[in-house]
């Protein structure tokens, strides 16, 4: 399983929320770019880059500082946060994303989700979710849609990976909703990326028992709090030792 270190970028510096709240907001890092470094220099596979600015205010602000980072590490970047036009995306991969990450507009605009998946068949759904009920526009606003009924529809329009956060867990070091991604992964056919409540090891040992349907998980606030590094969250992820 890949271990995804989270960047989540607001008022350019590396910054953690509370179950997305603007206004429980810690810095952790002044400079994106230089935590980007801490991560490769950890052994990560991936980074999970976030533009919370673009995913309040829908239109990323913060592409400049995610083409630094691509062109600082030799990591694959996975972004998201306020994508919402071909213009944005063509924008993103252009900065050299490898990978780029649909929330609102997966409620609000299917026909963009079903053009993207045809010109980036990588794309990915993030669905942020709520006591099960989807939520958007950066977490803010709530909708009718249950995760499930969502992926469904979302696989028609070439949707081939989700990544699922538990809001109520996102930053509280809770644990991960362990029951809700086993369910998930019981009931759909493409892969899953976990996110939300990691604190410890063992969060990541239940994840990949679940098998290969989740197949990474997005760590943030537990590395950033120094739970555990990331050299041990890898090894978790891989079924090794710790080391």
């Amino acid at each position: 399983m890949i271990i995804f270190p989270a960047i989540d970028i607001l008022d350019g510096k590396a910054v953690r929320l509370r179950q997305g709240r603007l206004d429980a907001v810690k810095v952790y890092n002044d400079d994106p770019v230089a935590q980007a470094h801490l991560w490769a220099e950890g052994g990560a596979e991936w980074l999970h880059v976030v533009d919370l600015d673009g995913a309040v205010l829908g239109d990323p602000l913060n592409i400049d500082t995610i083409r630094r980072i691509t062109a600082a590490v030799d990591v694959p970047v996975q972004t998201g946060g306020g994508i919402r036009s071909m213009e944005t995306l063509d924008r993103l991969c252009e900065a050299g994303v490898k990978r780029c990450v649909l929330g609102t507009s997966l409620v609000s605009d299917p026909e963009f989700v079903a053009e993207a998946c045809a010109k980036y068949p990588g794309i990915v759904a993030g669905i942020d979710a709520r006591d099960g009920k989807v939520a958007i526009e950066g977490w803010r606003q709530g909708t009718e849609y249950g995760v499930l009924e969502l992926v469904r529809e979302l696989e028609l329009l070439g949707v081939r990976r989700l990544a699922y956060t538990d809001i109520g867990r996102d930053g509280m070091q809770g644990g991960a909703n362990y029951g809700a991604y086993r369910a998930l992964a019981d009931q759909v056919d493409i892969p899953i990326i976990a996110s939300g409540g990691v604190s410890t090891l063992d969060d990541i040992r239940d994840l990949v028992s679940i098998g290969p349907k989740v197949e990474g998980v997005i760590v943030g606030t537990a590395l950033y709090e120094n739970r555990f590094t990331l050299p041990e969250a890898i090894a978790a992820g891989r079924g090794e030792a710790a080391v």
